[in-house]
């Protein structure tokens, strides 16, 4: 259920970018999903098979996703497109691959939780959008972990 997520996602990309407007509280709400499928479904199964690869790896993924927001400095339409190719890495990766493969998977993990944090706690916005951040991301989340656990 949580993969939906990701064509909405490239749709509000889409749209976003016709209007050359961003829409940051459903961009924050998918984040937020896409951040608990990361932290209860992808990751998980890397960890519980070789941590020490796994944690390398997330370091590693860290390391991608800093060197990502370096390129893409600004918050738009760069960003989130940015952070949807990652994320449609993360789900292909998860739908094709089978097994753990605790590096590639923590790689892809660490970068894409860099990159959902990074749009949910974004830096140099105005009070308004860090709230609409704030609350797209924590409803989103909560309606994520309802869908990994029901």
């Amino acid at each position: 259920m949580l993969w939906l997520s990701i064509p909405v996602y490239w749709v509000l990309l889409w749209a976003a970018s016709r209007w050359n407007k961003a829409y940051p509280l459903p961009f924050r709400f998918l984040e937020g999903t896409i951040l608990a499928y990361l932290c209860f479904l992808f990751l998980p199964p890397a960890f519980l098979e070789e941590f020490l690869w796994a944690g390398l790896g997330a370091i590693l993924g860290i390391v991608f996703g800093v060197w990502a927001e370096e390129k893409y400095p600004e918050f738009g339409f760069g960003k989130e497109l940015r952070s949807i190719m990652i994320f449609s890495v993360a789900f292909v990766f998860d739908a094709f691959v089978v097994g753990a493969w605790a590096l590639p998977r923590s790689v892809i993990g660490g970068t894409a939780l860099y990159c959902a944090c990074g749009g949910l706690f974004p830096e140099g916005v105005t009070l308004r959008e860090t709230v609409l951040s704030a609350m797209g991301g924590i409803a989103g989340f909560i309606l994520g972990v309802a869908i990994c656990f029901v």
